[in-house]
C-alpha cells in the first residue's frame, strides 16, 4: 500500500524531474527495507519507518517546489507550506521510531520505553518548541535529532512560513 501512495507522488510529479528522481530513489530504498525485513525477521518496523521517512521527504520536496516561487503566492501555496510543516513532524516521528526500534531506551516516556503515540507527541512538541517533559531523549543520537528537529521547526516557521504568509498578505492588499 505504501508503495502505491509513493508511486502516486511519482506520477503526480512527472512534470518535475527532480521530484520524480527522488521518488524513484525512495522506492528503491523502500524495496531494500522490505528485503532487510524479510531477511531479518527481528526488525519488525524497519520497512514502515523507511517508508514513512522516504514518503515524507519526497512529499516535502514536492510541497517545497510548490512554495518555491513566492511572487505568485496563492491559497494553495499557503496550504503547501502548512502541509510541509506537518510532514516535517511526521518525518521526525518516523526517524525517532527507527531509533527506538534499534535502541528501545533511546526515548523514554514516563518510566518506560516510548510508544508510537508518545513519539508523535514528542516530535510535534519538539518541532513547535512546545517542549515535552514526560517524554525525553535518553541516548546521544536521540538528543542530537531532537535539537536538529527543534532548529528545523524554528527556521521553517521564521523564514518560509513568514515569507509565504507575508507575500500572500501583500498580494491580497493590492487587490
Amino acid at each position: 500500500m505504501g508503495m502505491t501512495i509513493l508511486l502516486g507522488v511519482v506520477i503526480q510529479g512527472i512534470e518535475l524531474p527532480r521530484i520524480r528522481k527522488w521518488a524513484v530513489i525512495a522506492c528503491v530504498i523502500i524495496l531494500g527495507a522490505i528485503g532487510v525485513e524479510e531477511l531479518f525477521p527481528a526488525t519488525r518496523y524497519v520497512e514502515n519507518g523507511v517508508y514513512a521517512v522516504s514518503f515524507a521527504v519526497v512529499t516535502a520536496l514536492y510541497f517545497h517546489r510548490i512554495t518555491y516561487n513566492l511572487r505568485s503566492v496563492t491559497y494553495d501555496t499557503v496550504l503547501a507550506a502548512a502541509c510541509t510543516f506537518i510532514l516535517i513532524g511526521l518525518f521526525f516521528t518516523a526517524v525517532f521510531a527507527l531509533v527506538v526500534e534499534f535502541d528501545p531506551t533511546a526515548i523514554i516516556a514516563g518510566n518506560s520505553a516510548a510508544t508510537r503515540p508518545d513519539l508523535m507527541y514528542f516530535s510535534f512538541a519538539t518541532l513547535t518548541t512546545l517542549g515535552a517533559v514526560d517524554v525525553f531523549p535518553a541516548s546521544e543520537l536521540a538528543k542530537m535529532l531532537t535539537v536538529f528537529e527543534a532548529m528545523m521547526g524554528l527556521i521553517y516557521v521564521a523564514i518560509l512560513v513568514g515569507a509565504v504568509v507575508g507575500s500572500f498578505a501583500a498580494r491580497q492588499s493590492r487587490r
